[in-house]
C-alpha cells in the first residue's frame, strides 16, 4: 500500500457538503438550540476532554449535547475516516457479517457507506453494539436518510445490540468477516489490578476469536499519543493470536513506538481545509482552531503481507540543523527512522529507501537516518 490516506473524491465531498441537510431531516433541531450550537460544541468539547472515559453514555442525555455531538463531532469523524477507508483492502462479500463495537451513532457504518460505494449494494449484516442504545437509534435514522433507504429496507441489515465490548465479542465467536470500531478503544480502562497491556491482550484474544478464519480486524482511534499507544497494544495482542498487520505497519516486528523513551507515536495527519464549509464555519463560531485532523489505526488479518525494507512516513516535516531540506519521522522494521529529503512525501506514504550498512543515528531522537532511494 503506497499510502494509507487519499484525498476524498468529489462524490464523497459532495455527500459531506450536504450532510447538514441529512442531519436536519433525520434529527430536526429547535431554533434556540441552533443559536446555541457553537457554545454547546465548545462546552461538550471541554467535557469530553476533561472526563475521557466517563462521558460516553452521558452526552446523549440532553438535546443540547446531542445536537452538539451529531452536528460537530460526528461529521468531523466522518471527514477523517473518508481519507482512510477508500485506501484499505477490507474484503467483504455478499452474506458477510460485520461486528461494529462501541458504535455510538453508527459512525463506522456511515463512514463505510460514504467511502466505499462499491459495497453499497452488497448483502451485508452489521451488528452494532454499545452500552447505550439511544445513540445507535439516532445513528440508524441518520444513516437511512443519508443512504436514501426506508427503515429496515436496503441491502445493509443493521442490528442494534446493547452490550459491553467483551460480551458482544464472546456472543459472536467465529462468525465475523470484520470486527471493527471507531473511537472506542481510547475510552476503555483496565479493571482493578489489571494493567493496560493486560487489558488489550485480553481484548485482542476476544477480537481474534470473533473472526472467521479469513476475517479482518480494523480499529481507528484519535491520532493522539493515547490513541497511538492503544493501537500499538492492540497490535501486540493480535500478533499473539496470529493476526498480522496489513496496514499501516511496514513490518510484523515489535512496534518501535512502544519502546521506552520513544518520543513519537503512530498517527497520520490530514488537512482540515477540505471539510464541508458549513462544518468549518461551525468550528470557527465555536472558537475551535482546527487546521488538521489526525488518526491512528490498525488493519490486521491472518493473511501474510509481503513486507519490504520500506518506511512508513508518520510525522509532519521537521527542520534538521545543518540541512536544507526537511525530514520526516517514519516507521521501519529496523526501528524509528528519520527520513531526509522528505518534504514532498505525505503523511502515511510508504517510501523506498536506501539503507546504509551501518546507518547513523540522529543525535536528538536516536532515530536511524535514511534517504529516499534514487530513481
Amino acid at each position: 500500500m503506497s499510502t494509507v490516506l487519499s484525498f476524498p473524491t468529489a462524490k464523497i465531498r459532495s455527500v459531506l457538503d450536504g450532510y447538514d441537510k441529512v442531519l436536519n431531516k433525520a434529527m430536526p433541531i429547535k431554533a434556540a438550540h441552533r443559536r446555541d450550537l457553537p457554545y454547546a460544541v465548545a462546552d461538550l468539547s471541554r467535557m469530553l476532554t476533561n472526563e475521557r472515559g466517563g462521558m460516553r453514555a452521558n452526552y446523549w442525555a440532553t438535546p443540547r449535547t446531542l445536537s452538539a455531538y451529531l452536528r460537530f463531532f460526528l461529521p468531523w469523524n466522518l471527514y477523517r475516516l473518508s481519507w482512510l477507508l477508500p485506501q484499505l483492502h477490507v474484503p467483504l462479500k455478499n452474506g458477510d457479517t460485520i461486528l461494529d463495537l462501541g458504535s455510538g451513532p453508527l459512525t463506522f457504518v456511515q463512514a463505510l457507506w460514504l467511502s466505499r460505494p462499491d459495497l453499497r449494494n452488497k448483502d451485508l449484516t452489521f451488528i452494532c453494539t454499545d452500552v447505550a442504545k439511544k445513540p445507535m437509534e439516532h445513528g440508524r435514522r441518520i444513516f437511512e436518510v443519508m443512504a436514501g433507504v426506508e427503515p429496515g429496507k436496503g441491502p445493509w441489515k443493521i442490528k442494534l445490540q446493547r452490550d459491553t465490548l467483551e460480551k458482544s465479542l464472546r456472543s459472536n465467536y467465529g462468525k465475523m468477516a470484520l470486527v471493527a470500531g471507531a473511537n472506542v478503544l481510547n475510552e476503555l480502562s483496565p479493571s482493578r489490578g489489571q494493567t493496560m497491556e493486560d487489558r488489550f491482550v485480553e481484548l485482542s484474544y476476544n477480537m481474534a476469536a470473533a473472526c472467521k478464519e479469513d476475517g479482518s480486524i480494523l480499529f481507528i482511534e484519535p491520532g493522539t499519543r493515547l490513541g497511538g499507544k492503544i493501537i500499538g497494544l492492540t497490535r501486540e495482542g493480535l500478533l499473539e493470536e496470529g493476526f498480522l498487520p496489513q496496514a499501516p505497519c511496514p513490518h510484523e516486528l515489535e512496534c518501535p513506538m512502544l519502546e521506552r523513551g520513544a518520543t513519537s507515536w503512530c498517527h497520520f495527519n490530514m488537512t482540515a481545509d477540505h471539510a464541508p464549509l458549513w462544518l468549518r464555519d461551525l468550528t470557527q463560531r465555536a472558537r475551535m482552531n482546527r487546521k488538521n485532523v489526525s488518526l491512528s489505526f490498525l488493519l490486521a488479518s491472518k493473511a501474510a503481507p509481503e513486507y519490504t525494507e520500506n518506511v512508513r512516513v508518520l510525522s509532519d516535516p521537521v527542520l534538521i540543523p545543518g540541512r536544507k531540506q526537511k525530514a520526516r519521522y517514519a516507521c521501519s522494521r529496523k526501528g524509528i527512522a528519520l527520513l531526509h529529503e522528505a518534504e514532498k512525501f505525505e503523511s502515511g506514504s510508504l517510501v523506498d529507501v536506501e539503507w546504509q550498512d551501518k546507518p547513523h543515528r540522529d543525535a536528538k531522537s536516536g532515530a536511524l537516518e535514511v534517504f529516499p532511494k534514487r530513481r
